[in-house]
C-alpha cells in the first residue's frame, strides 16, 4: 500500500520552529502546559514531591509576555490599514462575500494568510470547485452562487508532501498531500475526529486528480488486515471546468516571505518567538528571586529565651501600634535583600533584542537612536513585510484568476492588491498646503499629490472617481455663486438709489 502519510524531510527539519512559533503565538497557557519543554526543572534529577511542587509553583509564578503576538497583530494591522484592492468578473460576486463557503469573505481569509506568511513565512492556498460530472454549470447556478469556486488557505505544517514536474520549458506543481481531520462520528453533541490526507496530483496523462485518504476505524469485522493508523482511499474525484473540460494543472499554489516557489523559506518569526521564550525563562526565575527574598525579614538579637517566652509572650508584633520591649544591648531590625540586577537585566535585554527584530508594541518611547539607524530599521521592517504582502497579492490573484476561468469569465478584469504602503505619519497642515501649492503650479501632476495626500489618509477615493467629483463641485460651486451674484427681488438696490438721491 502505498504511503500517502510520508513526510517531506524539508518539512521534519522545519516542524520544531514551526511549533515553537505555534506555541508562542497561541499564548501563556499553551507555553505553561508544555512544562519543562520551555521552562526546564531547576533541579530534574530530584524526583522527590517536594521539588514537583516547587517547580508547580515556580511554573505558575513566571510570566508569558506574548511580544510574538502582539508583533505579528501589529504587522498584519499596517497591511490591513487600508482594504485591498479587489477587482472580479460579476460572477465571482458571491466568491468575494463568502470564500471558503462558510462564511469567511475574502479579505478576511487574505488577512489570514498574511498572518501565515508572517509568522511561518511558508503557506498555500487551494481552490476548489464542485464536481459537475462533466454537464459543467449553468450561468443561473454561478450567478446565484450554487456552483462556485473556493478558496482554503493551509499553514505550513499541514502540507506534509509536493513534487514538481518538468513539463517543457517549466516546472510544473504534480503532487500535493495535505493532512485534514475528518468527523468518524457524530451522535449530535460529541464529535470524534480522525486523519485524513487531501491528495492533490497529476495522473500519467497530466490531469488534475482530487483523492481523499482517510485514516482506518478497525471493527470488530475487519479482521487483522485494517489496524489504526492506516490510510485508505475514500473517494476520488476528476474536477473539471465550467465547460466539463479536465484540468491539466492543480489549482494550488504555495506562498513564503522570500518568493512563492515550493521551496519553504527560513520562518522569519522564529528569532523573535525563541526570544520570547529565552525572556519566559529569565521572568520565571526573577518571579522566583522576588518571592523569596523579596518581603523584609525581621531579625531580633540579644534575646533569651526567658525574655521570648515571659515578656513577648512568644510573639513580635511589628508596626506602628505595636512596640517591642528588648532587653539591655538586644536590637531589632528588618533584612531587605539587594535587588537581583542580573536577571533584570538579562530580561531588559531580551526585549531590546526583541525590539531590533521588529517588536515594535514593547519599544520604550525613550529608546534613542541615530536617524541612520531608524532608517535601516524602518527599511529592513518594511522591507520584509513588504514583500510578504506582495507574495500573499500575488497568489490571491492567481487564485481569482483560476475562479474566473472556473466560470468562464476572463481573467484580464481580475485584480487582487494589498496594502504596501506603511508610511502612514501624517503629513502636517502646512506640508499638505505646500504639495497643493506645488500641483496647483503645475511643478507635480494631479495623481502626484493625491499619492501625498493617500499616504496619510486624508485623500481615500480613487483619483478618476475625485476629478470627477471635485469637477461636478466646482460646477456646483460656481452656479451657487452666480445666483448668489445676481440682483435679487431690488430691495437693495432701491436702497442705494435712495440713499444716492
Amino acid at each position: 500500500m502505498p504511503n500517502v502519510a510520508f513526510t517531506r524531510l524539508e518539512l521534519t527539519r522545519l516542524l520544531p520552529q514551526y511549533r515553537l512559533i505555534r506555541d508562542a503565538l497561541s499564548g501563556e497557557t499553551t507555553v505553561k502546559a508544555e512544562t519543562t519543554k520551555y521552562l526546564p526543572m531547576p533541579n530534574a534529577a530530584d524526583t522527590s514531591p517536594e521539588n514537583k511542587a516547587r517547580y508547580d509553583a515556580y511554573l505558575n509564578r513566571a510570566v508569558f509576555y506574548n511580544v510574538t503576538r502582539r508583533t505579528l497583530f501589529g504587522l498584519v494591522g499596517q497591511v490591513f490599514m487600508r482594504d485591498p484592492v479587489i477587482e472580479v468578473p460579476s460572477l465571482l460576486k458571491p466568491l468575494v462575500a463568502n470564500a471558503t463557503g462558510s462564511g469567511v469573505n475574502l479579505t478576511q481569509l487574505a488577512k489570514k494568510a498574511m498572518s501565515i506568511n508572517l509568522a511561518f513565512s511558508r503557506g498555500g492556498i487551494f481552490i476548489d470547485y464542485p464536481v459537475t460530472n462533466g454537464t459543467g454549470a449553468s450561468i443561473k447556478e454561478l450567478e446565484e452562487g450554487l456552483i462556485r469556486p473556493t478558496l482554503f488557505v493551509y499553514t505550513p505544517d499541514t502540507i506534509v508532501n509536493w513534487r514538481m514536474t518538468d513539463r517543457g520549458a517549466e516546472e510544473v506543481l504534480s503532487l500535493v498531500v495535505i493532512y485534514e481531520t475528518w468527523c468518524v462520528l457524530d451522535d449530535g453533541f460529541e464529535m470524534t475526529n480522525a486523519g485524513q490526507f487531501r491528495v492533490l496530483r497529476l495522473d500519467e496523462n497530466g490531469e488534475y486528480i482530487h483523492e481523499v485518504w482517510r485514516e482506518a476505524i478497525p471493527t470488530k469485522t475487519d479482521g487483522i488486515n485494517v489496524k489504526k493508523g492506516d490510510f485508505q482511499q475514500h473517494s476520488i474525484y476528476k474536477p473539471t471546468d465550467s465547460n466539463g473540460v479536465r484540468l491539466n494543472r492543480i489549482p494550488f499554489m504555495f506562498f513564503g516571505s522570500e518568493n512563492n516557489d515550493s521551496s519553504p523559506d527560513n520562518p522569519n518569526f522564529y528569532d523573535l518567538a525563541s526570544l520570547n521564550m529565552a525572556h519566559y525563562r529569565n521572568s520565571a526565575d526573577y518571579e522566583e528571586s522576588c518571592f523569596i527574598v523579596g518581603q523584609p525579614t525581621p531579625v531580633l538579637t540579644g534575646l533569651t529565651e526567658e525574655w521570648v517566652t515571659g515578656v513577648l509572650k512568644g510573639s513580635v508584633n511589628f508596626g506602628s501600634r505595636g512596640g517591642i520591649p528588648l532587653p539591655v544591648g538586644a536590637t531589632a531590625s528588618l533584612l531587605q535583600a539587594q535587588s537581583n540586577t542580573m536577571i533584570k537585566e538579562a530580561m531588559d535585554t531580551k526585549e531590546r533584542q526583541m525590539i531590533a527584530l521588529g517588536a515594535k508594541l514593547v519599544e520604550q518611547k525613550e529608546v534613542q537612536r541615530t536617524a541612520t539607524e531608524a532608517q535601516i530599521e524602518a527599511t529592513s521592517e518594511g522591507s520584509s513585510l513588504s514583500t510578504a504582502a506582495k507574495n500573499v497579492s500575488a497568489v490571491f490573484e492567481w487564485a481569482l484568476k483560476w475562479a474566473a476561468r472556473w466560470v468562464g469569465q476572463p481573467d484580464t478584469a481580475v485584480k487582487f492588491e494589498l496594502n504596501t504602503d506603511f508610511d502612514i505619519s501624517q503629513m502636517t497642515p502646512e506640508e499638505r498646503r505646500e504639495v497643493v501649492e506645488e500641483w496647483q503650479k503645475g511643478a507635480i501632476t494631479f495623481e502626484e499629490m493625491r499619492t501625498s495626500l493617500r499616504k496619510t489618509g486624508v485623500a481615500t477615493e480613487d483619483d478618476a472617481v475625485a476629478k470627477t467629483k471635485i469637477a461636478a463641485d466646482t460646477v456646483a460651486a460656481m452656479a451657487i455663486a452666480a445666483v448668489a451674484n445676481e440682483p435679487g427681488d431690488g430691495s437693495s438696490n432701491d436702497d442705494n438709489v435712495g440713499k444716492e438721491e
